[in-house]
């Protein structure tokens, strides 16, 4: 190929990446989120969606992380990622538009088994660049650049977690960064998403500095975990029985706990059942918009399965 012919392939290659049409999808508002247990008064629903679309790529949806007050970046178990604007009226969710979904990885890998990306973090500190958690990986954590929207630049990172537990099936499942002024500020910290066989609690670890312990309540795993704007860390847990179907909690944990070589609880904010417009919930964000609330976005994991929904659900932290 020439070199004229080139650079003429490479321009129609930016020019189509730049003119991709929207991804269709069908929203269905949910008005409301239904009964719940946890503290009166410390969250209110804003809305949520049920989405969905006939692009087989489209669901497994594992981990949120916000670009701006309006922009969702969302991460899939098979290498994909979604950047899509959430449409508020009145601080409310209303709709999704301007939805893109590419591959995750450079190599164009969507595998399982290579790409189960199971959760997304963007520095407070500095929105373009984030940081990836995936399961049965050596390589387990990944750094990346946000670039015209895209991860360039993925680099592994070091966790400091036994080899075991960074390819089991059962591993890193939250990553979250610490916010500025808190003790942890601009450290990473990931977690695990259930306690090795054989003990109590759920392993986390400051990223290169070394591991503490979560309390494990009521057989609950743990799906996400973001930081407050405070220093706190809130937890995103779900647990699934075949006798009381699913549920998911989200449970806060002191930020001047968390340290190495620290065992770590904290209180339940909201529980919610098969009574709820809840799924399979994995991915956990939180931000701030444009009135100074805190904003906690929650996506759901469909599986690829005609059974299940991807629900995307916005509360309000109103207690702080």
């Amino acid at each position: 190929m020439t070199r004229l012919a080139s650079l003429a392939l490479v321009a129609l290659l930016v020019s189509a990446r730049a003119s991709a049409a929207p991804l269709d999808v069908t929203v269905r508002l949910l008005e409301s989120f239904g009964s719940t247990g946890g503290p009166e008064g410390v969250l209110e629903f804003l809305g949520g969606l049920d989405v969905s679309s006939q692009d087989r790529r489209f669901g497994g949806f594992s981990g949120i992380d916000m670009i701006d007050a309006e922009t969702a970046f969302i991460v899939s178990d098979s290498a994909a990622f979604v950047r899509a604007r959430l449409v508020h009226e009145d601080g409310r969710l209303v709709g999704l538009s301007d939805v893109d979904l590419q591959g995750l990885f450079p190599n164009g890998d969507m595998s399982k088994q290579a790409g189960d990306a199971e959760d997304v973090a963007l520095d407070p500190g500095n929105p373009s660049h984030g940081v990836i958690v995936r399961e049965r990986q050596a390589n387990a954590m990944l750094t990346f650049d946000l670039v015209e929207g895209r991860p360039e630049n993925i680099e592994p990172e070091l966790v400091g977690a036994p080899d075991h537990v960074l390819r089991s099936n059962r591993g890193l499942e939250s990553v979250a960064y610490a916010p500025p002024g808190s003790p942890l500020a601009g450290e990473v910290v990931a977690i695990a998403e259930h306690n090795p066989r054989g003990e109590a609690d759920i392993p986390g670890w400051i990223a290169g500095k070394g591991g503490f312990t979560i309390v494990r309540r009521d057989e609950y795993d743990i799906s996400s975990a973001r930081f407050l704007p405070d220093g706190d860390l809130m937890l995103l847990e779900r647990r699934y029985s075949p006798a009381w179907g699913i549920a998911m909690r989200l449970r806060r944990i002191p930020g001047d706990t968390i340290e190495v070589g620290a065992k770590v609880d904290g209180e339940i904010v909201l529980d919610a059942g098969m009574t709820s417009q809840i799924d399979n919930m994995e991915g956990l964000a939180i931000s701030q918009d444009d009135a100074g609330r805190t904003i906690l976005t929650i996506v759901s994991d469909d599986n690829f399965s005609v059974l299940q929904r991807t629900l995307i659900l916005q509360f309000a932290l109103v207690d702080d």
